[in-house]
């Protein structure tokens, strides 16, 4: 590629980059969505502007290596021991349960054993990359089910390569088909090579590196460690993502750990976008016009078969229903590697020109439609009412009525407790009260909001009232109902953030605490310590601080609705702070 040409190119996929995502994220499509998108219309079914969608997605699958080490530094081989049992028993059944019945269907409708086997296998495979992303934005990654999926794609990896021997062994001029093979020997004194020298050399080596003082030349080694080890791998027949996860692997225990993660970030995700939108070039939705209904039924087939393997396999491993579908949901797309597959497949005269551009459409679109539905099935999760009756309340005397007994709560009820006070604390979550009894803490079942649940708390003998609930709507209705019904009681109250302070003051109540401001404080405190004030000093420092801005949190309530207003006093509350603390100064000095 010409030198003018790469950097239109460059230039192509950042703009791209710039322009569909933050508008993906604004309609509430995923980066995923939005780089396929774009890929689409950069690709030769769009605009035409990128011409060889292969040559980008084989330079794009640097981002999956990138992606794999990452990864391998999240987990150590204690850790990677515990999911031998998700990557070798759920990642082989699901292996061969998909292929053997992606494979059976793809015979029944015409293809011969030699192609069917081959779209068994290539359709059987999920996309690393796409799986980990969407796992990353619904927070599954760190699950159980997030682990199992973890499992299955490592699981997948390890057997690309026989499938690619495989789909040489069944091509008709296989004979005359040249192929490098490492003798298996070599291959285990290669690995066993490769471990011994991550574990013993290569921390040695950073240490060094890093000593040199140039951040620039730890980010160059990262880079020389994950595509060397890449290359390694691919060098002894194995997958490069593989070669990458090990030596992330490697060094997971190793102080460098999070340095080299920053460094290698930003290249992963810059990567990762581009492989996506190679994806997306490779999509030639043409053929979508005239062959719609086949393409329909590779889709649709592919999807059902996966998920429906995936969610049986899931209850053998003991996960309920609805984790069990998510399982089959997240891997159900078609892989990265599939393209390698049938590419081959393709080369060789195993499969027709046509039908590999019709599956490779069909693991594109698999690939687009995957993370929507799952996103509709999340969606779908029913909300939990609990038809248990509420606790009935026996409390000859109680001081203090708790609403609300979570960490705030509980810290509470435990200094009260410990001080010989009485309470009485209610939770609306039954799950969440039967776990804290477990622990021995004195709560009821029973939803603060209702009237005659306060009532038989004995909020009408109690002497205060601390709002600790979760939800902010929660607070402000249980807050207008002791402030109509019980005025004498005074409220304590535990607000998420200023707004919601502004909501509860407009109702009378005045004892408002933010539930990280007295954190934050604290840990201003000490800062200020370690900066070289003394305690008095920082105290001092806070406390005006704190002062101040309850202060102005008080001035700011009558005027929560006048966006200007709050502006106007938040300017001179900062000149004003500012004074104050001038002053301190002065005084110090």
């Amino acid at each position: 590629m010409e030198e003018s040409s790469l950097l239109t190119s460059v230039l192509l996929f950042l703009l791209a980059a710039v322009i569909f995502v933050p508008l993906g994220k604004r309609f509430g499509a995923g980066p995923i969505l939005s780089y396929l998108a774009a890929g689409v219309i950069l690709g030769p079914g769009g605009m035409a502007l990128v011409s060889d969608p292969a040559a980008v997605l084989h330079f794009a699958e640097l981002g999956v290596v990138l992606m794999l080490f990452v990864l391998g530094l999240e987990l150590n081989p204690s850790k990677l021991w515990e999911l031998r049992s998700a990557i070798f028993g759920l990642g082989s059944g699901q292996l061969l349960l998909s292929w053997a019945a992606i494979g059976g269907l793809a015979w029944g409708f015409g293809l011969s054993i030699e192609a069917a086997l081959v779209v068994g296998a290539a359709l059987s495979l999920s996309s690393t990359a796409f799986a980990v992303q969407l796992m990353s934005e619904h927070r599954l990654l760190t699950t159980p089910l997030g682990r199992d999926a973890f499992g299955v794609l490592l699981m997948q990896d390890l057997a690309v390569i026989p499938m690619l021997l495989l789909t040489a062994y069944l091509a008709p001029n296989s004979a005359q088909i040249e192929h490098h093979a490492v003798p298996w020997y070599w291959t285990c004194v290669a690995l066993i090579g490769f471990v011994l020298v991550g574990k013993y050399l290569l921390p040695r080596v950073l240490k060094l590196v890093a000593s040199s003082g140039v951040r620039e030349v730890l980010t160059a080694f990262a880079l020389l460690l994950v595509m060397g080890s890449a290359q390694l791998m691919e060098w002894l027949g194995l997958s490069a993502g593989m070669g990458a996860f090990l030596a992330g692997i490697m060094l997971a225990n190793s102080s460098y750990r999070h340095q080299l993660e920053t460094d290698i970030e930003p290249f992963k995700g810059l990567l990762l976008g581009l492989f996506f939108m190679a994806v997306g070039m490779s999509m030639d939705l043409k053929l979508f016009l005239t062959d719609p209904l086949l393409i329909l039924a590779i889709l649709l087939g592919m999807l059902l078969i996966k998920t429906l393997v995936l969610m049986l396999l899931g209850r053998v491993r003991h996960h309920t229903w609805r984790p069990s579908i998510a399982l089959g949901l997240i891997l159900a797309e078609g892989g990265e590697f599939a393209f390698v597959l049938l590419s081959q497949a393709q080369l060789s005269s195993i499969v027709d020109d046509k039908i590999a551009q019709i599956l490779v459409l069909a693991i594109g679109l698999s690939m687009a439609v995957t993370p929507m539905i799952f996103t509709l099935f999340r969606a779908t999760k029913p909300k939990v009412v609990d038809t248990r009756l509420p606790d009935t309340i026996n409390v000859t005397e109680s001081e203090v009525v708790i609403a609300g007994f979570g960490r705030v709560g509980q810290i509470t009820g435990r200094i009260l407790a410990s001080s010989g006070i009485p309470f009485v604390a209610l939770d609306k979550d039954a799950s969440h009260v039967d776990v804290i009894r477990q622990y021995g803490g004195e709560v009821y079942f029973g939803d603060a909001r209702r009237l005659d649940m306060l009532m038989s708390a004995g909020i009408a003998r109690s002497r205060l009232l601390l709002l600790a609930v979760d939800s902010v709507e929660d607070s402000i209705e249980i807050a207008q109902q002791v402030k109509t019904h019980f005025p004498h009681i005074n409220i304590i109250a535990r607000a998420r953030d200023r707004n919601h302070a502004y909501r509860l003051m407009s109702l009378g109540v005045t004892d408002v605490f933010r539930e990280t401001f007295g954190s934050a404080l604290s840990a201003s405190e000490k800062i200020l310590q370690g900066l070289g004030l003394s305690q008095v000093q920082a105290n001092e420092r806070v406390k005006i601080f704190a002062e101040h801005d309850k202060k102005l949190v008080i001035a700011s309530a009558a005027h929560q609705n006048d966006l200007a207003k709050l502006i106007d006093l938040s300017n001179k509350g900062k000149a004003e702070l500012e004074s104050l603390m001038r002053g301190d100064r002065e005084n110090v000095s």
